[in-house]
């Protein structure tokens, strides 16, 4: 019966489109926009150069022949932006008239955006500091990676691993960094979960609701937090419309893969009404325990449920909006003889509501205004395989900020937040309160072949107990204030058109959180029992990186070095001394948080080079070495040197891969940490798009670890109970009309 309602609706929406679609073209007369993109001195042909319609929805990219299309548009006059990495933006107009417009256009190069895969073509407040954003997957990039979550879809990007514990909980890691020194963002704001704080805690985030995702480090990074070093994950919905659409969009979209017998379903409507735009998106997720080539990881199944409605009135002087949605989820962490031989139960759930205000004002001293808030109740229980509640996690979270697009050059703003935490089961942390107030500064400066941009931030942040003075195993429960201020520089010179050498320098602060202050209790989950520290003091980092890059017409080479010094860094630490837990022998291992200070070193670099016509190569490498300052002993939980190699073959529509992922043993290793064999696994893929009586279809099949391989990841939490996935066959189909 379900899927008898299912195909239905699919069948309806289809003709739904296709009538709207009809009415428009009986009275408007449409055509198609073409063209081709070259540079202006080579002449080659640039791929990946996004296009935007000025006042409309509409964007696409440049193919592998550097051609471009746009269907069904109404005869008459048009602004177009054309932007791609290391080049100027381009705004030409163009005249389309009723047979079909062919146009050339020449772009000049301007080698400065560095580690970047895709320039997002949207109208973000903070384009104009783009150039600081290592990495964004637009859409159509992210559709060829999306996987079951943000970690996964981002591994194969240079210097991303993931923390996993099961295919259902990854959280990505960048460069040795992740947890609450990674902020993952929706919609530049918090997510509102509690995936920082624990390796068994889920991201509350379907990749396939994701309209795009980027990573951010630098300057920029600072006007979102103040802990930073790791950098920034923002996933971008369209929750709350930004632009008004000419007609009613829909989008379907289902994945499916072997390894688990996992099936996603995606649907989403966006529906212009005078100035006002509605959107809803819904998902389900599904799928069973994970098949690995050892056999199978029990207790890893799961299934996610989420919807967001929104709606905005647009007017050219800007957007007032709002959204609401609720993510639901039931998983599984498999069993460990450490924590419960059987595994933990997972139930979360997530509710969520924006409000956005953006005044678009056009004058001199200050261009835009922006303010957002955003409300958060999460809740989350951990059911032991009887069914008894063995922790709860209550969290309701508020947050607003204010931002200010100023001078051409300036963005600043303020950003609050209060955060209500509270735990049930057999867990004792006392209900807690935070408020946290935090004001930051933006600039860029352009001084011929030198461009220079710099960010100031300060937070202050006070943890309060509801009631004061109780004793606890982390010691007495009362008020603690924390402020510190966060700073980044960072400068690249254009010594050649070719070679872009540049330099980034930070120092970050970080106030202990209600969890790692006050925590008290065992968690089977992730195989503790887990005690806070009521007198942690701040933490403090200080980041170093050199870079450069190197390009021409059939080579790139990009390199970093970086160097992370963090002074009382804070890490649940193993005591060596047993607490009872109701573990499978009863008795669980003492993590204490404790400050120790900390350096971590390392290196990336990629090669990309084009061995023969729409074949490329490309080659990442990235390295961490994490050390423990006061002792000289390894850092725990750092990844070994890993990467890629593949092979990418584009032939318009077709795309094809084959992939190669590697990492060497690690065995240098904390003092309870096990030593992991290197391995390299892999994979191969096809992406294909097409666009058939203006439909537009995607195709995208793969398969990973394609010989079955046994390997172990190294920031696995259960690589001693099952290796990762095997054999894997993915197929996403997405339809857009």
């Amino acid at each position: 019966m379900m899927r008898t309602f299912l195909f239905k609706v699919i069948v309806s929406m289809v003709c739904f489109s296709c009538f709207i679609r009809n009415v428009h073209s009986d009275n408007t007369t449409v055509t198609q926009l073409t063209g081709v993109i070259t540079d202006i001195h080579s002449h080659t042909r640039l791929e990946g150069v996004t296009i935007h319609i000025v006042g409309s929805d509409k964007t696409t990219t440049t193919d592998s022949n550097g051609q471009f299309q746009f269907n069904g548009l109404p005869v008459g006059k048009y602004t177009l932006v054309f932007t791609k990495i290391n080049y100027l933006q381009l705004k030409q107009d163009v005249s389309l008239h009723v047979s079909t417009a062919y146009h050339q256009i020449e772009m000049t190069s301007n080698v400065f955006q560095l580690d970047a895969i895709t320039v997002l073509g949207s109208n973000n407040l903070l384009d104009q500091f783009a150039d600081t954003t290592d990495i964004t997957l637009d859409e159509a990039a992210l559709e060829k990676s999306i996987s079951m979550t943000i970690a996964n879809s981002l591994s194969n990007q240079l210097g991303i691993s993931q923390r996993t514990m099961g295919r259902a909980v990854a959280r990505p890691v960048i460069r040795g960094l992740g947890g609450v020194r990674l902020l993952i963002l929706e919609n530049g704001e918090r997510t509102g979960d509690k995936s920082s704080t624990s390796a068994d805690h889920a991201v509350a985030i379907d990749p396939t609701s994701a309209k795009s995702v980027e990573v951010i480090r630098g300057p920029t990074s600072l006007i979102y937090g103040s802990s930073t070093l790791g950098g920034v994950i923002n996933v971008k919905r369209d929750s709350i419309p930004e632009i008004l659409p000419e007609r009613p969009k829909i989008g379907i979209s289902f994945q499916g893969e072997s390894v688990n017998s996992g099936l996603t379903a995606t649907t989403g409507f966006m529906v212009p009404v005078g100035d006002f735009v509605g959107n809803i998106v819904w998902n389900r997720r599904l799928a069973t325990d994970i098949q690995t080539p050892l056999g199978v990881l029990e207790n890893t199944d799961l299934s996610n449920h989420n919807y967001t409605a929104g709606t905005s009135l647009i007017k050219p002087w800007g957007y007032i909006g709002a959204s609401g949605g609720r993510y639901r989820s039931d998983y599984g962490i498999p069993g460990s003889p450490e924590g419960h031989i059987n595994g933990v139960n997972i139930t979360l759930d997530r509710q969520r509501y924006d409000f956005q205000m953006k005044f678009q004002l056009g004058q001199n001293w200050i261009d835009e205004l922006k303010f957002q808030t955003t409300l958060t109740d999460y809740s989350h229980q951990e059911l032991e395989s009887n069914g008894t509640l063995g922790v709860e996690f209550n969290v309701l979270t508020y947050n607003f900020s204010a931002t200010a697009d100023m001078f051409d050059n300036v963005f600043a703003g303020v950003w609050g937040e209060y955060r209500d935490h509270s735990t049930g089961g057999f867990y004792w942390t006392p209900r807690s309160r935070e408020f946290a107030l935090a004001g930051f500064f933006l600039t860029q400066q352009d001084l011929d072949q030198l461009t220079l941009q710099a960010a100031i931030r300060y937070d202050i942040r006070r943890t309060e107990p509801f009631v004061p003075g109780t004793v606890i195993e982390a010691g007495t429960v009362e008020r603690r204030d924390f402020g510190g201020v966060s700073g980044a520089v960072s400068g690249i010179y254009h010594l050649h058109d070719n070679i872009i050498p540049g330099i980034t320098l930070m120092k970050t602060f970080r106030a202990p959180g209600i969890e790692e202050l006050f925590s008290d209790g065992p968690h089977l989950a992730v195989y503790s029992y887990e005690i806070g520290n009521a007198k942690l003091e701040t933490e403090n980092g200080f980041g170093g990186e050199l870079f450069a890059v190197y390009t021409s017409d059939w080579f790139k080479l990009k390199l970093a070095l970086f160097q992370n010094q963090i002074d009382n860094y804070l890490i649940p630490t193993n005591s060596g001394e047993k607490e009872w837990g109701s573990g499978a022998a009863g008795w669980l291992w003492i993590y204490q948080y404790t400050g120790q200070d900390v350096v971590m070193n390392g290196a990336e670099f990629r090669i990309e080079t084009e061995i023969l016509p729409n074949l490329n190569v490309q080659i990442d490498m990235s390295y961490v070495h994490g050390t423990l300052d006061t002792t000289g002993k390894p850092l725990e939980r750092v990844p070994p040197l890993n990467g890629i190699f593949s092979f990418n073959y584009s032939l318009s529509p077709l795309h094809f891969h084959l992939t190669s992922r590697y990492s060497i043993s690690q065995t240098r290793l904390g003092e309870f940490e096990e030593p992991t064999d290197g391995y390299i696994v892999h994979d191969t893929g096809l992406y294909f798009k097409l666009i058939r009586w203006q439909l537009e279809h995607l195709f995208v099949f793969e398969i990973e670890n394609i010989f079955d391989t046994t390997y172990h990841d190294h920031l696995s939490r259960i690589k001693s109970v099952m290796p990762e996935p095997g054999r894997n066959i993915k197929l996403l189909y997405k339809l857009n009309f």
